[in-house]
């Protein structure tokens, strides 16, 4: 780093850093006066600036608030407020900007992404959910083994397995057997929310980054994600999609845990991964959401119907989307579908004209504290209420866990949940 009008500075010569804490305006007199006039400089590496964008959410609007160009051509250097400003909205780590050279920033767990956004580089919100979900999981690992947890007998206990055996199985361990699912799309993806977590497991569902709602994920990068873990395996669903989405990606990542096997997912009822474990997953979503035998069943009461009349009919019966009751048709054959991907793009046209936007995202504006035990998950949020109250663990960390920044939140949040 540098300060402008340094030439001549009596400390300029002999190579001493600038003193930033005069440049914060930590000195009196005469001397604060003209630090505090004295913007300090980075001479940051254009290379650093070029990937951080890249790894930025919203790189354009990055580009509008900053001066990016001048900045890449070496025209001109950031202060360092402008920097800090710069890393703060590319959701970038200050320290990453100063590093030589781009840093190899690669994403912790397997990807199984196929026919997503095109990008070489993760972004930054990207790798900022997986590394609170993995602080989350570890957390809560050492606090269920100090509580006595054993292993949890469905992690990895169907790999290898049929995938219709495979979904009988979790449809009764979730229990979301046909004829139990009730009321809304809503309160069907709170059953399985709290069907996973009943057996040990932790979720997350939410569409922003650290409850920041400047910082809304995207879901043409990814739809969610597992961590396995035989004490605490988490599914992470990203709800910057529509609720029919939502359902079919939190099912998919569910058949990762019995599959035992982490990764970013593929969750497309409609494409046909490369990667067995992917095809093997959207198989058992698709036959957890719509079980063939039930399938048949309905579905000879609507030979006779349209097949889009069909699949809003079949869809509120199975609680679930228009498209994966396509793809289970087309999967079990119990209806003829010509062409199969032309039946798809045309489905897929026709939701997007009936999409209520209210639907697409945990948008602000909602009950902030009717929203938290999604976005952090109630089984967690429980435990960390609980051992921060007995001592165990400190507030801040309880905080800092749940995304939280003030104690009231956290004293409002654990009362709304009646863990305090």
């Amino acid at each position: 780093m540098r300060s402008e009008g340094s030439a001549g500075h009596p400390h300029a010569a002999a190579g001493r850093p600038a003193d930033l804490t005069s440049a914060a305006g930590l000195q009196s007199g005469p001397d604060r006066k003209r630090r505090q006039v004295m913007s300090v400089r980075v001479n940051v590496v254009p290379a650093v600036v070029s990937w951080a964008l890249d790894a930025a959410a919203d790189p354009s609007s990055l580009r509008q608030r900053f001066a990016i160009d001048q900045w890449l051509s070496r025209q001109k250097e950031p202060t360092l407020k402008q920097l800090q400003g710069f890393a703060r909205a590319a959701g970038i780590p200050f320290g990453y900007l100063l590093l030589p050279e781009p840093p190899q920033w690669t994403l912790p767990i397997p990807d199984f992404r196929e026919g997503f956004t095109g990008r070489d580089t993760p972004s930054a919100d990207l790798i900022a959910v997986i590394n609170q979900s993995q602080r989350r999981q570890a957390w809560y690992r050492e606090y269920a083994l100090g509580m006595g947890a054993v292993p949890l007998p469905f992690v990895g206990s169907a790999r290898g397995r049929d995938p219709l055996e495979t979904a009988a199985t979790i449809r009764a361990a979730l229990r979301f057997e046909v004829q139990h699912r009730r009321g809304t799309w809503a309160d069907t993806r709170k059953a399985l929310l709290q069907g996973f977590e009943s057996l040990g497991g932790l979720t997350v569902a939410t569409s922003m980054v650290e409850n920041n709602t400047h910082r809304l994920l995207n879901a043409d990068e990814f739809r969610g994600f597992t961590l396995i873990d035989d004490i605490a395996p988490l599914v992470f669903v990203n709800t910057g999609q529509t609720l029919n989405g939502q359902l079919f990606t939190l099912i998919h990542e569910c058949a990762h845990v019995w599959h035992g096997s982490a990764g970013l997912g593929n969750e497309d009822a409609g494409s046909s991964p490369r990667s067995t474990t992917e095809r093997w997953c959207n198989a058992v979503a698709s036959e957890v959401l719509v079980p063939r035998d039930e399938l048949e069943a309905r579905h000879r009461r609507l030979v006779d119907v349209g097949l889009t009349d069909a699949l809003d009919q079949l869809a509120a019966q199975f609680r679930c989307g228009t498209l994966v009751v396509l793809h289970a048709l087309h999967r079990t054959g119990v209806r003829a579908i010509d062409d199969f991907a032309a039946a798809y793009d045309a489905e897929v046209t026709r939701l997007r004209e009936l999409r209520d936007i209210s639907q697409k995202r945990d948008r602000p504006g909602g009950d902030h504290y009717h929203n938290q035990p999604y976005r952090v998950g109630e089984r967690l949020s429980r435990a960390l209420i609980a051992d921060a109250l007995e001592g165990h663990t400190t507030i801040d960390e309880a905080m800092a866990l749940m995304s939280m920044r003030s104690l009231s939140s956290f004293d409002e949040y654990s009362r709304r949940l009646g863990a305090a």
